[in-house]
């Protein structure tokens, strides 16, 4: 893959993971209506960081120049996340200043923010498979 192909997936995995994390927001009715961008910051921003570590530590972010097999693709993707959604959520809770992680939060993190991602990086391998 192109490194403009490769910024276009991280590009699109932060997007997947600031739409999970609005649409949590909009559900629990804490959506910030005057600045939702801002608002979602606190909760995003943790995920993020510490996803695109983990995705370029584990090679979720292709590096020899060739687009992998869709299940290579997402194995990878549930991989890395497996790491990131934990130590992201650690992060928001120092950064929060909070005293825990609820159990079901957490699992609907991983549940929720993984079903975002493989779904983008589903699309994003169809349009480049088409290439």
């Amino acid at each position: 893959m192109k490194r403009s192909h490769t910024l276009i997936l991280a590009a699109g995995d932060l997007l997947a993971l600031l739409l999970f994390v609005w649409l949590g927001q909009v559900d629990h009715q804490t959506l910030d209506r005057a600045n939702p961008l801002l608002g979602a910051l606190p909760t995003v921003a943790p995920l993020a960081g510490a996803w695109l570590i983990a995705a370029w530590l584990l090679k979720a972010y292709p590096r020899d120049g060739a687009l992998p097999r869709l299940p290579v693709l997402l194995g990878r993707t549930t991989a890395a996340w497996l790491i990131a959604a934990p130590i992201g959520l650690m992060l928001r809770v120092f950064w929060l200043d909070l005293v825990t992680i609820p159990a079901l939060f957490l699992l609907v993190t991983l549940a929720g923010g993984a079903l975002f991602l493989w779904i983008w990086r589903s699309v994003f391998w169809l349009i480049m498979r088409r290439r």
